[in-house]
């Protein structure tokens, strides 16, 4: 198999790099996914584009379809495509006939797509980019059609292709029958086989006839045994019939012919619709296939943009083999932050290396039309060139060193540095002279930070460190490494230089304390004080996490304080309003109690003959309890005063305010009867009570109002009057009013309704736009009292105005 690699790219046209970040493999990945074999091979072949529009358009393909997926759109019915395109060439030669089994092929396919189209057209406003690509899919309808009535799922003919093919069989049926019947019979009179069994020489049928008894048979020898003991006879009395059964089976193939020049012209006619068919098919299988692939690697469609800024970057391919195992790669957060040249140190199997093969392998993806395996904030732009240098590539045909090859590589992405190149350079400069290294990388970083596109570089050279950190257009970062356990943390820390740590990875590894001791003496005086820095930065750092990490938790503690706070006072705001609602009930239920208990005593009195002023006493009473009731705020139980101490019997006088038991009222003596009776003003109503009943309210005289001493008024003359509490109209108008404003003036009024004993109620809240009638039937929704609701009818307000029932 050629190498995919060297399929020519303009991104990177001899395949390096292509090759050196595995992307190859990749792609092999999406084409695992692929269900035809059209549609692995356009996979397969699949190259990063350097235009942007189209990468932007393979992009928002592939992004609706793995949102389709995700919505459940999916799998696409793809299954059972072939690729037929050999199969149509062969239909349009002159006389061309093709197989059973070929035709089937073709029907299957292009009933593949009917399908396809009709799927997708179901989906059409979650899919509307893949129904375009589907507009490919022609309707065969009537091809498919006619080779499923001649051919079977196995490829064969079916018995009742046409007329003449079922008449012609069933003479064939009938004519073998006869026919094996005469041979059995001949068997049987002479005696002459070794066993009975009729068989097939040539296509006539024949009897085995031993070779002695030759004689007893005249007939043709068609054929011998291998040991000459048996002849295969064909006697001459059926000669005729086998002849006819020949006729027939002519006949069939003839017909059979005939059915499949017919078929093979029909697919024919269609077969350039069919190769449009066939291209639709495989390119929705491909794009299908990216999307299943985007699932898998949980990747996505990075931002277009002119900065490189990868956050939460997974090697996909690491990736999936850690989650084979059970784990998962460790996200890496790569970001130039305006800078040219980003230059990676760290210590060795630090993760500097994966880091790089990250970066240049999600961007081929990128350009490939495949989404990457990063956050979806990240930010990728399209490159001209790609240039990578990974890996020991020492060629020992060639005689040429790793260094050389190592320069080869660079001079290349010298020659095509750009606005809008990328390049990968791993350990540049590494296998040579430390010093004449750094002297040549200086030059190189310095080069490519100029030509203004995006470089990324991974070395050990402590001199590069200080190089980026003062030099414009560079910046430094580094993989973090545990100080305390001394292992690498794979995440990568920008505008901190990691330390190569390779002195505390030998001790970890075990190597002699002896050793590590003279080395670090031999260490010069400056790489040991920028290390001695470094390793200082790195334990800052990891202390810096620990307290970001406190923080985090801190904030996240606090935020959920706050969410419990927020629900525990919802639940009392609920609780109150529910013993808000529970209270107005009791206090109904008190106020019809004391109704029953009044109009009781009226027809007690009614019955005694009482006077007029004590029956009109009574119903003032009752009067008088309904205005307390509804002037005390919601909820509020009426409370009898505490008495303070007393030496002896309180003496009440008129004026004095008191304490009515019966009634749980407080009112002002009004006077006093010699027949111990006590008339008591309780609010505007007066009644008449025993005064032994009474007792002096807390403050009475300091308190009373100096009303009391008004006479109450009389009675009209010409009979008398009960006065009542003057009754809530049941109709509510809050049009012109907030919200808020709306919505208290509701509770108040159906407090009323219900203190009233209505069962229902009207609330006008004008059409308009119909927020205020929503935000009301919302409230009424959750009101305890409301039993239901609906807009008015016919002569009712229509939708103006909203029906409440209560309870």
């Amino acid at each position: 198999m050629p190498d995919r690699a060297a399929v020519p790219c303009p991104v990177d046209p001899d395949g390096h790099a292509r090759r050196v970040l595995e992307f190859s493999k990749v792609l092999e990945l999406a084409a695992s996914e692929a269900r035809s074999a059209g549609g692995k091979a356009r996979l397969l072949a699949r190259v990063p584009a350097a235009e942007a529009e189209r990468v932007r358009v393979e992009q928002e393909l592939v992004q609706e379809a793995r949102a389709g997926l995700d919505a459940g759109i999916g799998p696409w019915p793809l299954e059972g495509a072939h690729d037929v395109r050999p199969l149509l060439r062969q239909a349009e030669l002159p006389g061309a006939s093709l197989e059973a089994a070929d035709l089937r092929r073709i029907a299957d396919t292009l009933d593949v797509g009917r399908r396809l189209r009709r799927y997708l057209s179901s989906h059409a406003e979650s899919l509307p980019r893949a129904c375009e690509r589907a507009a490919g899919l022609h309707d065969h309808h009537d091809l498919v059609a006619a080779v499923h009535k001649v051919v079977n799922e196995r490829g064969e003919l079916v018995e009742n292709a046409s007329p003449l093919l079922v008449a012609i069989r069933r003479q064939i049926g009938e004519e073998r029958q006869a026919l094996l019947e005469r041979l059995e019979a001949l068997q049987r009179a002479a005696d002459a086989s070794p066993d009975q069994y009729v068989t097939l020489r040539g296509e006539r049928y024949v009897i085995p006839v031993r070779t002695e008894a030759a004689r007893a048979v005249r007939g043709i020898v068609h054929d011998r045994s291998a040991s000459g003991a048996t002849l295969f006879v064909e006697p001459l009395e059926v000669v005729d019939a086998n002849n006819d059964l020949q006729r027939l089976r002519d006949a069939e193939r003839r017909e059979i012919e005939r059915l499949l020049r017919e078929l093979t012209r029909a697919v024919a006619a269609e077969a350039e619709t069919a190769r449009a068919t066939q291209d639709a098919l495989e390119e929705l299988d491909d794009l299908h296939a990216r999307a299943q692939l985007s699932q898998r690697l949980r990747a996505a469609s990075p931002h277009p943009g002119k900065a490189l800024c990868l956050r939460d970057a997974r090697h996909p391919l690491l990736d999936l083999q850690l989650q084979a195992t059970g784990g998962a790669a460790v996200p890496v957060d790569v970001d130039l932050q305006g800078a040219r040249v980003l230059l990676i140190t760290g210590p060795n199997t630090g993760g500097k290396t994966v880091a790089l093969k990250t970066v240049g392998l999600l961007a081929l993806m990128h350009q490939a039309g495949l989404q990457v395996p990063a956050h979806p904030d990240s930010e990728l732009p399209v490159f001209e060139h790609i240039v990578a240098d990974i890996g020991d590539e020492q060629s020992i045909e060639s005689s040429e060193s790793t260094f050389s090859s190592h320069l080869r590589h660079v001079c290349r992405a010298l020659r095509d540095a750009g606005s809008r190149s990328l390049v990968l350079l791993d350990e540049l400069m590494a296998d040579t002279d430390p010093d004449e290294g750094a002297a040549l990388a200086k030059v190189v970083l310095r080069r490519l930070a100029a030509a203004g596109g995006a470089t990324l570089v991974t070395t050990h050279l402590g001199a590069l460190k200080l190089f980026a950190h003062a030099e414009p257009g560079l910046a430094n970062a580094g993989m973090t490494f545990d100080p305390r356990s001394r292992r690498p943390l794979y995440r990568l820390q920008p505008g901190i230089p990691g330390s190569s740590n390779a002195l505390a990875i030998a001790a970890r590894i075990g190597l002699d304390p002896e050793l590590l001791r003279a080395a670090e003496a031999e260490r010069g005086t400056l790489a040991g004080e920028l290390e001695g820095a470094l390793s200082g930065l790195e334990e800052e750092r990891a202390r810096l996490a620990e307290a970001r990490e406190g923080a985090e938790a801190a904030v996240a503690e606090a935020r959920r304080m706050r969410e419990e706070h927020a629900r525990l006072l919802a639940e009392l705001t609920a609780r109150r309003r529910t013993s808000q609602a529970e209270a107005r009930r009791e206090v109904g239920q008190l106020v019809a109690a004391a109704r029953a208990r009044i109009e009781s005593v009226v027809r007690e009195l009614r019955e005694a003959a009482a006077s007029r002023d004590s029956i009109q006493a009574a119903h003032q009473a009752l009067a008088g309890l309904e205005a307390g009731v509804e002037e005390r705020p919601a909820g509020e139980e009426p409370r009898a005063p505490e008495p303070g101490p007393r030496e002896g019997p309180v003496e009440l006088r008129p004026g004095d305010r008191v304490w009515v038991p019966a009634l749980l009222r407080e009112g002002i003596l009004e006077e006093l009867s010699p027949d111990g009776r006590a008339r008591v003003l309780l609010g505007n109503a007066p009644v008449s009570v025993r005064a032994s009943d009474l007792q002096p309210a807390v403050g009475s005289r300091e308190t009373a109002s100096p009303e009391a001493e008004r006479p109450s008024p009389a009675p009209p003359a010409g009979g008398f009057t009960v006065p009542e509490s003057e009754p809530i109209p049941a109709r509510l108008d809050v049009r012109g009013l907030e919200r808020a404003e709306a919505l208290q003036a509701v509770d108040r009024f159906l407090d009323h309704m219900l203190m009233q004993g209505s069962r229902q109620a009207e609330i006008v809240h004008g059409k308009g736009t119909g927020v205020l009638r929503r935000s009301i039937q919302e409230h009424l929704a959750g009101h305890p009292d409301v039993v239901g609701f609906r807009l008015g009818g016919h002569g009712e307000g229509g939708s103006g105005v909203t029906i409440v029932e209560m309870r």
